[in-house]
């Protein structure tokens, strides 16, 4: 691989003694990983049923090393959002952030959804935000093939947030736009980008970004700043700038085991930032990142004005959707009917998550609120989201079809193709791999319309 020349100067001079070692890593190929959606399954559930040879990642408790030449994201499994396809030391934001399940979150930088996901089961409320309209559409599928519920995605400039949202978050996840060193092996096209646009082009607006989170973090809240760059103008000097302008914001320790590596020796008489953490490729065998935890001190309270929400035009469900909804099971049904509703002017129906309220403002752009549950037609008549299907369990829905993972017709379901196979039950039927939803279907008895959404069909 050929190296940018300015970039292995910078390295040889911040590493010294172990420059040998992390260049002759960019000599072993990236290992492919995921991440295991725990909202669905355990770790050691997956452990028994993955389809190929597996690996754990010893920094990340849900993480396995794959070959991705085996096919994940064809298997089904992928399709009923079991797992996540993300490079190992891109894991370690939201696996080292310290959540709550009452936090109220906001991942200003989300796109394409790889903490986001992390973070959502964990926490009661969560915004995911990315500036670009196209990669926040690609959150949003991300986002919804995780089956997570309690999520809005908006697509808004931080600047624009921070005026809404004083002191309105719990924690706040700051995954910075950057000069991309750590990722090289994975995307050779960054090392051509990387002549364009350098490590101190970015460190303004990555400063920038945290004055923007420091305004929108509640007392005793937290900052969990990241980067995949090696740059320490990108990481320890932002860092540096950030505490110095905030004496209420402390660098909490991360804790350097499994190869995490703390800040470079040039910066061994700073101790503020002692507890930030850089992942190398020659210790830890991964891409590269780089983390601080920043915690803003609690002595002053957070009077956050109460947001008035005005324009949000909840509604009633058509009946349609109550007759749809008749064949929900247990919690998933009482849940369902204590959620509220929204409708947009192309006919589809959003269950909002908890504490909608809270955050909404009619001038922000909202790319997905909650869960999409369905479509109405012009006729009244309704049709269910697949996105809907993969938040709810097999055990949710009382007329279920339960296919083998194995099973041609679990592929031709994901390809959009009538399955002309018999069901004993008539009207809508929830598709399962295995015990995991893929989507819904309408069967007539003799054969089975299938309802899974056009836009994801499996290719």
């Amino acid at each position: 691989m050929q190296l940018p020349g300015d970039f292995k100067e910078s390295m040889k001079s911040l590493l010294c003694g172990s420059y040998d070692d992390f260049i002759s890593s960019y000599e072993v190929p990236l290992r492919g990983s995921l991440r295991v959606n725990t909202s669905k399954i355990s770790v050691d559930e997956f452990k028994w049923i993955a389809p190929f040879s597996i690996e754990p990642i010893d920094f990340i408790p849900e993480g396995f090393y794959i070959d991705e030449a085996d096919g994940w994201t064809k298997h089904p499994y992928y399709h009923a959002g079991l797992f996540y396809i993300q490079e190992a030391s891109a894991m370690l934001p939201a696996s080292l952030f310290p959540l709550d399940e009452n936090d109220s979150v906001l991942d200003m930088c989300a796109a394409p959804g790889g903490k986001s996901t992390a973070i959502a089961g964990r926490v009661r409320t969560l915004i995911s935000n990315d500036i670009s309209f196209s990669r926040s559409m690609a959150l949003v599928k991300n986002i919804e093939h995780s089956g997570c519920t309690n999520c809005n995605v908006t697509c808004e400039d931080p600047e624009k947030l921070a005026r809404l949202w004083p002191e309105r978050f719990d924690k706040i996840a700051v995954d910075a736009p950057c000069s991309g060193e750590g990722m090289f092996r994975k995307d050779r096209s960054l090392i051509e980008a990387y002549a364009k646009k350098k490590p101190e082009d970015y460190a303004p607006l990555q400063l920038r970004l945290l004055e923007l989170a420091y305004r929108m973090l509640k007392g005793g809240g937290s900052i969990m700043y990241s980067t995949c760059t090696f740059s320490d103008i990108e990481d320890e000097q932002v860092i540096l700038s950030f505490t110095k302008a905030h004496d209420d914001i402390e660098v909490s320790e991360i804790e350097k085991i499994h190869g995490l590596c703390g800040p470079y020796d040039k910066y061994s008489d700073e101790p503020s930032i002692k507890g930030c953490a850089h992942a190398f490729p020659h210790t830890m065998g991964c891409g590269g990142h780089f983390v601080a935890l920043m915690k803003k001190s609690q002595d002053r309270i957070s009077e956050s004005p109460v947001l008035r929400v005005s324009g949000v035009e909840y509604i009633e469900l058509p009946q349609s959707v109550k007759d749809f909804s008749s064949h929900f099971l247990a919690e998933f049904c009482e849940s369902f009917k204590s959620r509220r509703f929204l409708a947009n002017k192309d006919g589809f129906i959003y269950m909002l998550p908890p504490g909608f309220d809270e955050t909404y403002d009619k001038s922000i752009r909202y790319v997905r609120t909650g869960t999409c549950i369905g479509k109405m037609s012009k006729s009244g008549g309704f049709t269910p989201h697949t996105a809907l299907a993969l938040s709810m369990s097999a055990e949710d829905f009382d007329n279920v079809l339960m296919l083998g993972a194995d099973d041609p017709d679990a592929i031709r379901y994901l390809k959009g193709e009538t399955l002309g196979r018999s069901y004993s039950g008539r009207g809508y039927v929830m598709i399962c791999a295995d015990r995991f939803p893929l989507g819904f279907a309408k069967s007539d008895g003799a054969k089975i319309k299938n309802l899974y959404e056009k836009g994801w069909v499996y290719r």
